[in-house]
């Protein structure tokens, strides 16, 4: 689980298995696989830093990859699934 905070200065912890997208629209909109949504403080690159960084989590390879390789990838996947 990553500690976030909500614009209220609420913090709230949220499985970072469960996000499916976060964005900046401008303010930082995560959206969870049931559709739920937060709007918090943290940037987009500070809630990748935490779900990478995350204690306990034993892996060289970081959870969320922004390299430009990844994100072709990504979008190659999207493109063919349907």
């Amino acid at each position: 689980m990553i500690e976030i905070t909500r614009m209220d200065g609420r913090i709230i912890l949220v499985n970072e298995n469960l996000i499916e997208t976060a964005e900046a629209t401008p303010d930082t909109v995560i959206i969870m696989a049931n559709g739920r949504k937060f709007i918090v403080q943290e940037s987009l690159p500070e809630i990748m830093r935490r779900c990478n960084e995350r204690p306990g989590y034993d892996s060289s390879a970081p959870l969320v990859s922004t390299s430009e390789e990844a994100v072709r990838s990504r979008i190659n996947d999207a493109i063919h699934r349907g």
